[in-house]
């Protein structure tokens, strides 16, 4: 909180939402590598952004995906084992990739999704804990995350970044059922959605 509070409207010349991800470089000795890093324009990207970043080569980079769903029938003793295994495949992802994405695609009648807040937590900690958090982006692929306040706490729990593929794929569904307006396309969708995200992160 700022005194006089921060306008974003009057001082977005100022601001910015600007997000580099991937592995960081020690500030107290520099290097050329610390500048080796990808710089996404705000931290709400597309389903086809995100597919590019898994599937990235930049700078020999590479991406794990992590499951964040654990079969129904497990109950309490499966979720917390699925908690512990989702730190320890993030930790040893962390050794040779630069990219962790926590997905939560697997979700069905049978495989029941871990909160992707509570798992993105749980991983930020634990590689503090085991000193490899800068080594790596963690982008988040939820359906969760739909409103603004969603979108801030996972940037608050450590998100580099969110792709909030739910509410991407209604919206094209309404557009397709002819409640929005049929000329729009996906990419459009997207920008509308960023525009409004954004304008609510700044605020």
């Amino acid at each position: 909180v700022t005194n006089p509070p921060i306008d974003p409207f009057r001082e977005k010349v100022v601001m910015s939402l600007q997000c580099p991800i991937g592995p960081e470089a020690n500030i107290l000795q520099p290097d050329p590598q610390q500048v080796h890093r990808l710089w996404l324009k705000q931290p709400v990207i597309s389903i086809a952004d995100l597919d590019v970043l898994k599937l990235t080569t930049h700078r020999n980079w590479s991406a794990h995906v992590i499951d964040l769903t654990f079969p129904a029938a497990s109950g309490t003793a499966g979720f917390l084992k699925k908690l512990q295994d989702i730190c320890e495949e993030a930790y040893n992802a962390s050794k040779t990739k630069q990219i962790i994405v926590l997905s939560d695609r697997n979700v069905g009648s049978d495989r029941v999704p871990i909160s992707s807040l509570l798992s993105l937590g749980a991983v930020h900690h634990h590689l503090i804990e085991m000193r490899a958090r800068m080594k790596v982006a963690l982008i988040v692929e939820s359906a969760e995350a739909r409103e603004v306040h969603h979108i801030c706490v996972l940037l608050g729990y450590g998100a580099d970044a969110i792709c909030p593929y739910l509410a991407l794929e209604l919206a094209s569904s309404l557009r397709d059922q002819g409640i929005l307006d049929t000329s729009l396309t996906d990419e459009a969708i997207y920008q509308n959605y960023a525009q409004a995200m954004q304008t609510g992160i700044n605020k």
